[in-house]
């Protein structure tokens, strides 16, 4: 049962509210006094109400205040997570290499590459490897220097599509460099080399 919020004592009929002297009795002025007492302590909390409710909306906005940091520290902490992978990601295709490291012969009218192993070395553990077809792309004019590469958004490997061009490539975003090779004369067949660990390309071969 709910208390009531003023409590009110009644007068009793069977008592005197005066003694004989005329002078109120001693249970009616405790009657009064407490009756007087509640009644202030209500109108009190009445008084108190607006006061109240401006502290709970000081409160709510201040919850609110406190949601909005915490989801923005959120947003900032995924945000910078988010980077940091992406650092690592592209870190990783700029360090990757390949097995065996030559893979690419030329003649004077077709490139030729060989089934290899692209590495991706991470942060932490071992690299990842992903095993990569061959293929076969037309050969640039004979005395040039043929950089051969292709595009791998998701790193899956398997049949990849092989480009090439005279000018070097950057190993960045999707491009995976493959090696570089120098277009012989008719009659002729040449190798060429890839990027070894990590893309340095050895002394004597074309220069990636």
């Amino acid at each position: 049962m709910a208390k009531a919020f003023v409590s009110v004592a009644r007068l009793q009929q069977a008592l005197a509210i005066v003694d004989k002297e005329g002078r109120p009795a001693a249970w009616f002025v405790r009657l009064i006094n407490d009756n007087n007492a509640n009644v202030t302590e209500a109108i009190n909390r009445i008084a108190a109400i607006p006061e109240i409710q401006a502290a709970l909306e000081r409160l709510d906005e201040a919850t609110a205040a406190a949601q909005a940091a915490a989801d923005a520290a959120q947003v900032a902490a995924d945000t910078a997570s988010s980077n940091t992978a992406a650092q690592q990601r592209e870190v990783s295709l700029q360090t990757s290499y390949i097995e065996p490291a030559s893979v690419i012969t030329a003649t004077p009218t077709t490139i030729t590459i060989a089934a290899h192993t692209r590495y991706y070395p991470q942060a932490m553990g071992s690299p990842t490897a992903v095993s990569v077809s061959g293929g076969t792309i037309g050969s640039t004019a004979p005395g040039t220097v043929a950089y051969v590469y292709y595009s791998d958004p998701e790193r899956d490997g398997g049949s990849v599509i092989y480009q090439v061009q005279t000018t070097p490539p950057t190993q960045t975003g999707n491009t995976h460099v493959v090696g570089a090779v120098e277009i012989p004369d008719a009659g002729e067949v040449d190798g060429g080399d890839g990027p070894t660990r990590p893309g340095y390309v050895r002394p004597r071969q074309v220069e990636l």
